[in-house]
């Protein structure tokens, strides 16, 4: 069994072949304005309140009141690199950190 040898095409050659790349310095950014302004979650879950979230609440037979709020105090740790705290810091800053530094 032979093979065909096969004449070599040029690559055609579009625009985005002449856009000069780019370092990466982070992931890509979800499309979200929070995402892209590196707002950090303030993990503050009970000032949800759209409706389908309230009527799962109502259903809930939970005897006490459970703390969904998962926020820490921004002074907690220092705010310099190795330390994180929720509600102060960007996880996405701080893993990007984690490895590029």
């Amino acid at each position: 069994m032979t093979k065909k040898e096969r004449k070599k095409q040029p690559r055609l050659q579009f625009d985005y072949d002449k856009i000069p790349p780019k370092p990466a310095t982070e992931p890509p950014l979800p499309t979200s304005d929070a995402a892209q302004n590196h707002v950090p979650n303030p993990y503050i879950n009970s000032n949800l309140a759209h409706e389908k979230i309230a009527a799962i609440r109502a259903k809930a037979t939970n005897v006490t009141k459970p703390n969904i709020d998962y926020t820490q105090p921004s002074d907690t740790y220092p705010s310099s690199f190795p330390h994180f705290v929720r509600g102060r810091d960007s996880v996405r800053e701080y893993v990007t950190k984690l490895f590029t530094s």
